[in-house]
């Protein structure tokens, strides 16, 4: 899998470890030349000097075989443009972006981004899931489609640990997002990623499907977490 990290921050930078350590391809995108300096000592050459919301950068960086775009700057209008981009100029299949401001998260929203993740919902569930020690926390309500983004913390004994999503019976309409690994480092997973216990796993689902999804990867049902 090819995946084009927007940002080389710290959030940007591990991300693309986490995904070079999974065997995919990556490349990350910045303007800041001390930081793209930077990622070629620590990583390698997978970085690339270049405004993310120009279409000549994109195309120079191979978005059109690429498989995921993730954007992860501290500005929403850059992660915003580069994810629209992404989506309806080159036909990037998924497009995920974190959200600085909870304001912009409809716009986000409307403009067709895949999946969006908050700074401060994440912050604010993983110390949720901490104290109340349930496994699916919900970020928030995806705008007016029904659908719930949550967080699951996967039990170290639950039966899908060792299964690969592609095996699993999910329900209709789910959208894994992203995994937080049990040392904290995200990365976009595919069909074939392979489920380990202790991870987090950040997705999108039908508010009907809630509990089905929460019982195929946790072993416990949503409605018994919130009651």
């Amino acid at each position: 899998m090819y995946v084009i990290i927007i940002g080389c921050g710290a959030l940007g930078t591990r991300s693309a470890y986490s995904q070079l350590h999974a065997g995919h391809e990556v490349l990350l995108l910045d303007i800041d030349e001390a930081r793209v300096d930077m990622v070629h000592k620590t990583l390698g050459n997978v970085a690339m000097l270049g405004d993310a919301t120009e279409e000549f950068t994109l195309h120079s960086a191979g978005i059109n075989r690429c498989d995921a775009l993730i954007a992860t700057t501290g500005d929403d209008a850059v992660n915003l443009a580069a994810c629209q981009l992404a989506k309806f100029t080159f036909g990037v299949e998924t497009v995920v972006s974190i959200v600085n401001d909870s304001a912009d998260t409809n716009l986000f929203l409307s403009a067709g981004v895949d999946s969006i993740i908050s700074r401060t919902d994440v912050i604010l569930a993983n110390l949720a899931g901490t104290l109340l020690d349930h496994p699916m926390v919900e970020l928030m309500t995806l705008n007016d489609r029904n659908e719930k983004l949550v967080s699951m913390k996967i039990p170290r004994n639950a039966r899908s640990v060792g299964n690969r999503f592609r095996d699993l019976a999910l329900p209709y309409g789910i959208i894994i997002a992203l995994i937080v690994s049990s040392v904290g480092s995200p990365f976009v997973p595919t069909e074939y990623t392979v489920i380990l216990g202790g991870e987090e796993v950040i997705a999108s689902c039908p508010v009907e499907a809630l509990d089905e999804l929460a019982y195929v990867l946790t072993d416990q049902r949503f409605s018994s977490l919130v009651a």
